[in-house]
């Protein structure tokens, strides 16, 4: 915190920021203001604010002193004060701003810390940062946000009497965060901007000014829009009370920054507009493609059933064609097979390979497999037999047992095969040559060379 910086004379409460002014952009102190506040602080003129009675002086001198305040009497230093302290911030603020408007405006009469009832009859404790009668001109610095209540900034308009108030915040109460400024717009809806002091220490001619303004972008969000930012002193305040920056109006220079900016928001809304058609259309293409995609998905399958119906159907018929080739190539067997039967020279077999006999006890015809005995290779028998049947119940079946001289055996043929009565004959092989039946596959009968 800094030093007492407020002290009370003849009625007024003047601010060490009194002390400095400007000449030509180079901060100085007043040698005047300084002769004229230590003789007041020798004859007892000047007393603590705070209203305890306290007699204050002066301390102040080279620009180098550590911190320029008032202080209280020694034999005063026990008594019971109630004196707020000012931020150091702030009093250096309100000395720079005091420099400033000394450089802008020569006026002799201006006073700093004006209650509101020393502008007009009000009876409210509001007070003017900075106010000059004759210019027609007050200052109103903020340097903590919360202070900016609109009753505040309200009651200094309404008892300024035609005065032009120019509104100053610290530095540090700008920034944006895309939240709603709702403090500094209080500024914003009656100055058309914001002025945003940045210092260094007390230094005058290293205080910065930096106007902006507030702006929802498109999204909702809400900018800070900087459009002007320059050294303090660079700023010139006109006599209408309006702020120029290198000779041109901060009032034009926010126009054409919010037209620049809302220009850009347009510009980004036809921006995302043609994004979103491009993506609306991509969406489109995207989706003609799938369809496409699954016409054509559609038409293969399609055309694939199609092939495999044709070749269902193809391979009915062919099955269908073969059974009945087989169906008339059976027929055909049936009707000659009793005829082919009563010729005992050549084994009866259908095209599978069945051999087929004929019983001689009850006529029965049907594969070997049914029978329990049929004829050998060769003889009157040959595609003669007897059937299980027949075997197990017609007596006439019954084998009668002769003597060997009565049933002579039958001479044994090489050139016949004995297992289905085919011709035999040589054949080469990975062994070499042997004999084999000419009813190959149907039969394997095989014999060596000797």
């Amino acid at each position: 915190m800094a030093q007492r910086t407020v002290a009370l004379c003849d009625g007024k409460y003047i601010g060490i920021e009194s002390i400095y002014t400007a000449v030509n952009g180079h901060q100085i102190n007043i040698p005047d203001k300084l002769k004229e506040l230590r003789s007041k602080s020798q004859n007892n003129e000047l007393f603590c604010p705070c209203g305890c009675g306290a007699n204050l002086i002066l301390v102040a001198g080279d620009k180098n002193l550590r911190e320029q305040h008032f202080r209280i009497k020694d034999a005063y230093a026990f008594q019971d004060c109630h004196m707020v302290t000012e931020g150091k911030t702030s009093v250096d603020s309100k000395i720079v701003l005091k420099c400033w408007l000394d450089d802008n405006l020569h006026a002799e009469d201006l006073e700093s810390r004006v209650p509101i009832s020393a502008v007009t009859d009000s009876s409210r404790k509001y007070e003017f940062s900075f106010i000059s009668r004759n210019a027609r001109i007050a200052l109103n610095y903020c340097h903590d946000r919360v202070n900016l209540s609109d009753e505040k900034l309200s009651i200094l308009e309404e008892n300024s009497n035609g005065i032009h108030i120019i509104h100053v915040v610290d530095f540090l109460n700008g920034g944006s965060d895309g939240q709603y400024p709702e403090w500094l717009m209080k500024v914003q809806n009656r100055q058309g901007y914001c002025l945003l002091l940045d210092i260094e220490e007390s230094d005058y001619e290293k205080a910065n000014l930096r106007a902006v303004f507030y702006e929802k972008d498109i999204d909702g969000l809400w900018q800070e829009i900087s459009f002007s930012d320059a050294a303090l002193r660079d700023f010139r305040i006109l006599p209408d009370g309006s702020i120029t920056i290198h000779e041109t109006n901060l009032i034009d220079l926010l126009e054409s920054a919010k037209r620049h900016f809302l220009e850009g928001i347009e510009t980004e809304k036809k921006r995302r507009e043609d994004a979103e058609k491009q993506r609306a259309e991509r969406i489109k293409q995207q989706q003609l493609e799938a369809e496409r995609w699954r016409e054509e998905q559609k038409k293969r399958q399609e055309e694939a059933e199609k092939r495999r119906a044709e070749e269902s159907e193809r391979r009915k018929l062919e099955e269908e064609k073969r059974a009945e080739e087989e169906r008339r190539r059976d027929e055909d067997f049936k009707r000659s097979l009793e005829e082919r039967l009563n010729q005992q020279e050549t084994q009866v077999r259908d095209a599978y390979g069945n051999r087929w006999i004929k019983c001689e006890f009850c006529g029965k015809i049907a594969k070997d497999s049914e029978f329990s005995s049929y004829g050998g290779a060769i003889g009157v028998h040959l595609n003669l037999g007897t059937c299980k049947e027949c075997s197990a119940h017609n007596p006439a079946a019954k084998p009668s047992y002769r003597s060997a001289e009565i049933a002579p055996k039958r001479a044994y043929d090489l050139t016949i095969c004995p297992e289905c009565g085919s011709k035999l004959i040589e054949k080469n092989g990975r062994n070499g040559r042997f004999i084999g039946c000419s009813g190959y596959p149907r039969c394997r009968y095989t014999r060596t060379i000797r």
